[in-house]
């Protein structure tokens, strides 16, 4: 490569970081402020997000964009139509069995793209449709559930997991990674990285158990209700949940013959892609503390 072409490459690179840089901060900006303003306002910020999420995954799956978008207002009004009216503390049993049933079929998911790491997986028509309109709406079910028990600091703690785990994965695997997680399916990520993850993630959870005494830390809340051990391996199902739904993505994209879920967030790609690892967590940390809460209380 030439030098001008170098650093045209180099100016390219930075220009994408920088757009990567911008998106990210308006997003946190428009989160910090809805938080601020009020509850319903975080909701419906996040409605907006989870109903892009939606609208995306129904994209993938064949639906025309006026059918998807179609569906992705309906239920994402519903969602939050049932958190204005104050049906959420009236929810704690659907809840945990729809969750509980959400979380079981993430696993199967999860198995299943270990099993065929190799040589992948088909996935129908229908069974992409299905999967969206079930596990986006019950995890924007889920987040809402999370920020009225716990605030955004519960939200907060949840959702760490989620980026702790990919953003060790990432540079782990860029540092040590020479094994490939699941070739067929998404070849980039390691095995390495999968384990940096793991490591990462239980460690500073722990550490948090140990500094911070604030209840409203999903780890602080698991480790005292149901002991170290089994908070620990609580915390590595967790991060493999967020594992499973970043494959399930990759998977779907690649049926399709697509990099990205969408280019509604420049640099970013997608909503989809940036909430595909924490679809499967939401469900599954809501069950958790409701299991404890409703069967260990």
């Amino acid at each position: 490569m030439t030098l001008a072409g170098s650093l045209g490459a180099g100016g390219g690179i930075s220009k994408m970081l920088l757009t990567r840089v911008i998106t990210a901060a308006v997003l946190l900006l428009i989160l910090i402020v809805s938080i601020w303003l009020d509850p319903l306002a975080f909701a419906g910020v996040m409605a907006v997000a989870f109903g892009a999420t939606l609208y995306e995954w129904l994209r993938i799956g064949g639906l025309g964009p006026r059918p998807a978008l179609l569906v992705s207002a309906v239920e994402m009004v519903t969602q939050f139509s049932l958190y204005w009216a104050g049906g959420l503390p009236r929810m704690s049993w659907f809840l945990f069995a729809v969750n509980g049933l959400i979380m079981v079929a993430w696993f199967v998911i999860f198995i299943v793209e270990l099993f065929h790491r190799h040589s992948g997986f088909n996935v129908s028509q229908r069974q992409c449709l299905w999967s969206a309109v079930t596990f986006v709406p019950a995890a924007y079910l889920s987040l809402l559930w999370l920020f009225e028990v716990g605030d955004w600091i519960l939200v907060l703690s949840v959702l760490l997991i989620v980026w702790g785990a990919d953003i060790s994965a990432y540079f782990c695997g860029r540092a040590w990674g020479k094994h490939a997680m699941a070739p067929a399916i998404s070849p980039k990520k390691t095995i390495e990285g999968a384990i940096g993850a793991y490591l990462i993630v239980i460690i500073f959870f722990v550490l948090t158990y140990v500094f911070c005494v604030q209840p409203n830390v999903f780890t602080n809340f698991l480790f005292d209700r149901v002991g170290f051990v089994w908070g620990v391996v609580t915390l590595a199902l967790l991060v493999a949940l967020s594992i499973s739904g970043d494959l399930w993505e990759s998977m779907l994209k690649r049926l399709v013959g697509i990099k990205d879920s969408s280019n509604l967030l420049p640099g970013h790609g997608g909503f989809f892609d940036r909430m595909d690892a924490s679809l499967p967590v939401l469900p599954a940390a809501t069950f958790i503390m409701l299991w404890i809460d409703l069967l260990l209380s």
